[in-house]
């Protein structure tokens, strides 16, 4: 790997050196001794690296808050206090320690970048010294955001001139080209300006995101038809997952409404800080992609396409309590109806299920988009309620069927688990072989399908071979290999069948139905004492009360006695 993906990779490597989730919460290493002076210091150092590891960040940012406050010289505690506060999006603590944390050698060029960002959103802070960037990728931010400094204080000339002499190993990259593209509109080069939103829409790989400068460009520039002809051809390579900015983009132009303005300074950045975002998920931890998130999110918190996916990088850190705080920081615009589904969804995960049931249907009663309904049903069904849900889904089902609209194999498949819990497989196999025939290579449709077709007896060859093809599609998922070793077993290969669900019970060690199938097989190759292990450790695991009531009679009366299996 050569040329800027390979400096990206030494880059992120030194980027990202102390500045991970971890380091908030990492070991003590050069703190003071607990003496009596710095007792108080240490007790609330202990504190935040505790809340840290549980996950509760914004009690880690308050710890480590307190703790600087008694020890206001600490490097190492503004390093931790600055990293806390920026990954909680407590921007009021954070501008605090920035400039200490901004001498701190692990977290300083975070802090630095983070300084000249918050000043350019009008804090009054004083901004970090300039001194040579550490590795290309830092450089390039700083540039960038020294650049639209020289925009806020009127010397656009000079910014442009800034950013056509960049010389970092991104500048041949659409990263960078974003970046360029505005700063020339701002210095009134229109024709330059337009040529590198053109490049930065067929190079980044931001297809939406992209699109939507071109186009708003072209709308400030009276060329609305254009505009219109890039977002239906942007929202007709996308049919199934149109992006939302650009649809209200087109309804903009197609109603004949103002184009919009061009960004402020600090917006403009926002959105050219933005672009290289592609560079940090695909190279750094994901820890490192959100702080940076943070960073941009302060030069414009009303940047909903960022925000979005901040919020959805800390789902991916298990930090819900803060994701879901993201979302709902989304106001009007187009991810609002979005950004609500997902922070009632992670409501619901996080046990306020009453609550989250409630703001659903109100989400529903509001709108006639599917996803609210599809939310709503979602929840029912993990309810236990799967007679309301299965009429949501099928009511999804056939609004897209009456629409013309190309199906969806999801609430197919989700009403026919909720028909077959309610009223049998006789009513909730044709449900299946729908979805089947929308999703021929889905894993989960291919192996309930076969799975059940194995289980009752009816189709146990061509039960097997949807199996298997599920086993190919997704190796590691322990239910599916169960269906596979309980399709061999079910065919009297019982040595085959202890392969599969030994990997199925070391992938998915917590599922009971998966423990008492490989306790079977056990016993059917005369492993007793492993089998009889199996069945115990399946009544542990919590099974329902028809698997546990098998299972006793499994240890009584061996497995001869019955049953062979459950439908």
């Amino acid at each position: 790997m050569t040329g800027p993906a390979n400096a990206m990779v030494r880059a992120g490597a030194i980027i990202c050196l102390g500045l991970s989730l971890s380091a908030c919460t990492a070991g003590p290493a050069g703190f003071m001794a607990p003496d009596a002076r710095s007792q108080s210091a240490y007790g609330a150092f202990l504190a935040a690296r505790y809340a840290g590891a549980t996950r509760d960040v914004d009690a880690s940012a308050r710890l480590y808050a307190e703790a600087l406050a008694f020890e206001p010289g600490s490097e190492l505690i503004s390093e931790r206090a600055f990293l806390a506060a920026l990954l909680a999006g407590d921007f009021g603590h954070a501008d605090a320690v920035a400039g200490a944390a901004a001498g701190d050698q692990g977290a300083s060029r975070l802090a630095r970048l983070y300084l000249q960002a918050a000043v350019l959103a009008g804090a009054r802070l004083e901004p970090p010294e300039r001194d040579p960037a550490p590795d290309p990728f830092s450089a390039m931010i700083e540039e960038m955001l020294r650049a639209w400094t020289l925009v806020d204080e009127g010397e656009r000339n000079a910014a442009r001139e800034l950013a056509a002499g960049s010389d970092t190993p991104f500048s041949v990259t659409g990263h960078l080209l974003v970046h360029r593209a505005l700063i020339l509109e701002a210095a009134g080069e229109l024709d330059a300006a337009e040529r590198a939103y053109r490049a930065a829409d067929t190079t980044l790989g931001l297809d939406d995101f992209t699109t939507v400068l071109l186009g708003e460009f072209l709308e400030r520039r009276g060329r609305r038809d254009e505009a219109a002809a890039m977002y239906e051809r942007r929202l007709a390579q996308t049919p199934r997952r149109e992006d939302p900015e650009v649809s209200q983009s087109l309804q903009r132009v197609s109603e004949r409404r103002r184009a919009p303005r061009f960004p402020r300074p600090a917006e403009a950045a926002a959105r050219a800080l933005y672009a290289p975002s592609a560079l940090l998920t695909s190279q750094a931890p994901v820890d490192y992609s959100a702080l940076y998130l943070r960073v941009v999110q302060r030069l414009d918190g009303d940047f909903q396409r960022n925000t979005m996916a901040l919020a959805q990088m800390l789902e991916e850190l298990t930090l819900n309590d803060e994701a879901a705080r993201a979302y709902r920081t989304i106001g009007d615009g187009p991810f609002s109806p979005e950004a609500s589904v997902n922070a009632a969804w992670l409501e619901f995960r996080s046990g306020a299920r009453a609550e989250a049931l409630d703001e659903a249907r109100t989400l529903v009663g509001e709108t006639r988009r599917e996803a609210p309904k599809l939310l709503l049903a979602d929840m029912l069904r993990a309810s236990d309620r799967c007679d309301e849900a299965a009429v949501l889904y099928e009511e999804v089902t056939a609004a897209r069927r009456e629409a013309g609209e190309s199906l969806d194999w999801r609430p197919i498949y989700y009403a026919g688990v909720c028909r077959q819990t309610r009223e049998g497989w006789a009513v909730a196999e044709r449900y299946y072989l729908d979805a089947l025939e929308i999703a021929p290579d889905e894993p989960r449709v291919l192996n309930h399908l076969g799975y059940n077709w194995i289980v009752l007896g009816e189709r146990v060859e061509e039960g097997f071979e949807l199996v298997s093809r599920a086993a190919q599609l997704a190796p590691d998922n322990g239910a599916i290999l169960d269906s596979l070793g309980w399709g061999h077993f079910k065919q009297n290969r019982p040595g085959e069948a202890v392969t599969w669900l030994e990997r199925a019970v070391e992938r998915s060690p917590s599922d009971p139905t998966i423990n008492w199938h490989l306790g079977d097989a056990y016993a059917a190759v005369g492993r007793d004492l492993e089998a009889r292990f199996q069945w115990r450790r399946a009544l542990e695991l919590d099974p329902d009360p028809r698997e546990q009531a098998l299972l006793d009679r499994r240890l009584e009366l061996g497995v001869a006695a019955g049953p062979d299996d459950l439908e």
